[in-house]
């Protein structure tokens, strides 16, 4: 069976099209909101964290807030992305959690991974994609 130029051009630009939305699929957006916040009947206490990760001229920073009883302030942190990896400090001006490194991976469902306080790696944090705990 003989193809003639046109018919070999349109089955490259199809393939060439396909092969580009597959790639654009699996990138996965970095912006929204990620949080693992929970109200526990129990003890009256909210707990877990939350960030909302958003694009500045910086690149990307984030408004964090770890709740272990109550909700702390807010903080401010730059978060760095590598392919899936997902890793934020926060500064030392922050008494309670300053020094505090999160490291983890991203996905379409949320962001997880574990904080380190003081050398001591925490446990297993699961930050859902969605819509604040404080807007439910």
């Amino acid at each position: 069976m003989r193809m003639g130029k046109a018919s070999v051009f349109l089955v490259f630009v199809l393939l060439y099209g396909a092969s580009l939305g597959s790639a654009e699929e699996k990138k996965v957006k970095q912006t929204g909101t990620f949080s693992s916040l929970t109200y526990n009947r129990e003890g009256g206490d909210v707990v877990g964290a939350e960030i909302k990760i958003v694009a500045t001229r910086k690149g990307f920073q984030g408004a964090l807030q770890i709740a272990e009883g109550g909700p702390s302030p807010l903080m401010v942190v730059d978060v760095l992305f590598e392919k899936d990896r997902v890793r934020f400090k926060i500064p030392e001006s922050y008494p309670e959690y300053g020094g505090g490194v999160f490291e983890g991976q991203i996905d379409a469902k949320g962001i997880s991974g574990a904080f380190t306080f003081r050398g001591v790696r925490g446990d297993k944090e699961n930050l859902i994609r969605g819509r604040s705990y404080w807007d439910k």
